[in-house]
């Protein structure tokens, strides 16, 4: 069995963010623990296999739960399903794209499916932008305030799901705030569905997702917050360079230049770029990735801006961040870089320290929502 918790291979990391998101009811870490207990670091097909098995043991028991009447129990068991499966699709290849659209539908059916049962409502959305629609989940939060609510759009990196990165955004709704989760381009249901592939000018997408936002009768135009985890530290800080209705900027991990911070930083990450690109090769996408960079851009971020990253990242560079914090025109300006003085939080998007980095993120949030 590999080592999950202080990992030094990539299953190891793929399950680390699993656990980091079982601690927000994303699933079990002792089923996690079972489950990998018989794989062996590289066995691609014993990785599917024992994921496969044990979402679709957690499915039943869903099944058999609701039948049963017990409806919290069944949300639990939907909710760890649906990302039990899509850990079984996470290192399936092109040429297995069916197969992969199918485990996508399994989560989203378990995903779904819990939210029928969830209080409080989290709304299945549709995002507009030009001639392409975009799915997404409307949270609304928990115990809010008086009045129109703030809201945080929450943008995942690569190939994530909404439906996956909501357990990384769920405590913003303990706190008040609506969430929104949108598959924008290159991102879940538009590149595994619809065949949407992502794009440099991310503002695009990105402005129809504010649209949304301040079209709510329920939202506070005037307190909105973009958060991007992972690649999205590329994305989100590039909607917010044109985007002046922002609140407020956190990129959970930093990107300067998608290719030189990730793409040629990272080889293993090579084939999910080239996929989300359209299925190209590795020369096409090194040149259409050049286009993917905060160049001359980051200068015209204004609004309060925090980064959060781990100096012992190796999928996306350190010096990414760097050179993104230090192009952000606003004022108001954080960079927290995770280190040998820090218990934890030294690998990407500090799985490791969510405890400690996410109530950090979102205390500074806080302050200026």
């Amino acid at each position: 069995m590999f080592d999950f918790l202080f990992p030094n291979h990539p299953f190891g990391g793929h399950t680390l963010r699993l656990v980091a998101q079982a601690q927000q009811g994303g699933g079990d870490v002792f089923d996690i623990a079972r489950a990998m207990k018989g794989v062996e670091a590289g066995d691609k097909d014993a990785w599917e296999r024992a994921w496969l098995e044990l979402a679709e043991k957690t499915d039943a028991r869903a099944k058999q739960a609701l039948a049963a009447g017990h409806q919290r129990t069944a949300e639990q068991y939907f909710f760890h399903a649906s990302n039990y499966y899509r850990m079984s699709d996470v290192l399936l290849t092109i040429a297995e794209e069916p197969k992969r659209r199918e485990r996508f539908r399994k989560a989203q059916e378990n995903f779904r499916a819990a939210l029928k049962l969830h209080e409080p409502e989290i709304e299945v959305v549709t995002v507009r932008c030009g001639n392409e629609e975009y799915d997404g989940y409307f949270s609304h939060p928990v115990n809010p305030k008086p009045g129109k609510w703030p809201a945080v759009l929450f943008l995942g990196g690569a190939d994530a799901y909404a439906e996956e990165i909501y357990f990384g955004g769920k405590q913003m709704l303990d706190r008040g705030w609506a969430m929104l989760l949108v598959d924008t381009p290159g991102r879940g249901s538009s590149i595994y569905l619809k065949g949407i592939k992502t794009r440099p000018d991310y503002e695009v997408p990105g402005k129809a997702c504010i649209d949304y936002l301040v079209s709510r009768p329920e939202v506070d135009p005037n307190r909105i917050a973009l958060l991007g985890i992972s690649m999205a530290g590329y994305y989100a800080p590039r909607v917010a360079a044109f985007e002046k209705r922002l609140k407020a900027l956190i990129a959970w991990s930093g990107c300067y230049s998608v290719l030189d911070d990730l793409y040629d930083f990272c080889a293993h990450l090579q084939p999910v770029c080239q996929r989300l690109l359209g299925g190209v090769s590795h020369d096409e996408a090194r040149r259409q990735l050049k286009d993917f960079t905060m160049a001359g851009i980051a200068k015209n971020i204004t609004c309060p801006t925090l980064i959060t990253h781990g100096d012992k990242d190796t999928l996306m560079a350190l010096e990414g961040a760097k050179k993104l914090f230090a192009e952000i025109g606003a004022k108001d300006k954080t960079l927290k870089i995770y280190d040998q003085s820090d218990a934890g939080g030294r690998i990407h998007c500090s799985h490791d320290y969510w405890a400690h980095n996410l109530p950090y993120m979102l205390d500074w949030l806080e302050e200026r929502l």
